[in-house]
């Protein structure tokens, strides 16, 4: 009977807080506030941050120019630690990239960009390249060098917003492991019927 009290104590809870996040409590808001962003540590116990890897794909003929990170949405504190930022070329592929495992993350997406903009006086954000801090992807033809080689000469592609626990996982897939698994692939595509001319495809592979 007590077990069945704390269950239901603890459904109650997560029907409070998916209410935070929408007016209805969704599957997927249910799932993104119950997916494990950290793991405790032996033999101390501590909360450890789980992690992620990302890799970005351009397969259009142009420079792709954008800012990506992490941040937990629930959190009025949130800052997005460890953002990146890059200027990628036409038809090439970066490295792949560990980042912190967080409820969100975002490829260009507005709530990434105001989080970064309005925290710019903090010690934990860096921003390394202010023409790249732009909502969404730009696309530019322009050669190195030129004044416009960060401007959207070709075009752009609306930003993107990723949920752990419904697009993407950093569960352990070994009681062992301290850090989750998973490859979160963002290909950025010419397509005339997307507004500004490009999109991005997303890709999640459990590793």
């Amino acid at each position: 009977m007590r077990r069945a009290t704390m269950k239901t104590r603890r459904w109650i809870a997560l029907t409070v807080a998916c209410a935070v996040v929408s007016a209805a409590c969704t599957t997927n808001a249910l799932l993104n506030l119950t997916s494990p962003t950290s793991a405790l540590v032996p033999p101390t116990g501590t909360q450890a941050p789980r992690n992620i890897v990302v890799g970005f794909i351009n397969n259009t003929p142009f420079r792709a120019i954008f800012t990506f990170g992490a941040y937990d949405q629930l959190d009025n504190e949130t800052l997005p630690t460890n953002f990146g930022q890059l200027r990628l070329e036409g038809l090439t592929s970066s490295a792949q990239i560990n980042q912190p495992c967080r409820k969100t993350f975002s490829v260009g997406g507005a709530e990434l960009i105001r989080l970064i903009n309005d925290n710019t006086g903090s010690p934990n954000i860096n921003v390394t390249d202010p023409n790249a801090l732009v909502v969404g992807v730009n696309f530019s033809g322009a050669p190195l060098g030129d004044p416009l080689e960060a401007e959207p000469t070709e075009g752009t592609a609306e930003g993107m917003v990723r949920l752990a626990g419904v697009d993407f996982s950093c569960a352990r897939t070994d009681i062992q492991q301290l850090t989750g698994t998973g490859l979160l692939i963002f290909a950025f595509e010419q397509d005339a019927a997307a507004p500004g001319g490009f999109r991005i495809d997303y890709t999640f592979i459990p590793q």
